[in-house]
C-alpha cells in the first residue's frame, strides 16, 4: 500500500549452481541462465561443487557425472548427507545414459535427468518445473 522511500522488496532470484568440467558448457549455461534472470554459480568438479553449495546455498544444482577429482554421483551422495543437502533440487545433466547411472542418481533423489547433448529451452522448462515444485512443497 505504501512504498517507503520508493523501495520495494524485490523477489529473490532463483540461485543455480552449475557443476561441470567442460568450460564451454559451463559458459553457455551461465550465459543463458543469467539472461533468464537466474543467479548462477559454477564449479569444475564435485569437490568444488560441494564447497560452492556450502557457500552459496543454491536452489537448484545442474550436475554433470563425468568429472575429475570427484564425479557427480559421489558429489550427489555426499550432498544428500549434508545439512540442507536434501532440500536442494538436483538435475543431472550428463552424457551418461546407461541404466545403472540413472538408477544410481535416482537412488539419491534427483529431480530430473537430462542426457547431453540437450536442448536449452527444454532445460529451462525443467528448471522452472523443479523450482515450482519446490515452492509448492515449502508452502
Amino acid at each position: 500500500m505504501f512504498d517507503f522511500l520508493g523501495l520495494k522488496k524485490k523477489a529473490s532470484k532463483t540461485r543455480i549452481l552449475v557443476v561441470d568440467d567442460e568450460p564451454n558448457i559451463v559458459q553457455t549455461l551461465q550465459d543463458r541462465l543469467e539472461m533468464n534472470e537466474y543467479e548462477v554459480f559454477t564449479a569444475g568438479n564435485g569437490r568444488e561443487g560441494l564447497q560452492k553449495f556450502e557457500q552459496e546455498r543454491p536452489d537448484v544444482i545442474l550436475l554433470d557425472v563425468i568429472m575429475p577429482i570427484m564425479d557427480g554421483h559421489e558429489m550427489l551422495e555426499m550432498l544428500r548427507k549434508q545439512a540442507g543437502g536434501q532440500d536442494v533440487s538436483v538435475i543431472m545433466l550428463t552424457a551418461r545414459s546407461q541404466t545403472q547411472d540413472i538408477a544410481r542418481a535416482n537412488a539419491c533423489g534427483i529431480d530430473d535427468y537430462i542426457v547431453k547433448p540437450f536442448d536449452l529451452s527444454e532445460l529451462l522448462e525443467k528448471i522452472e518445473s523443479v523450482v515450482e515444485h519446490r515452492k509448492a512443497v515449502m508452502r
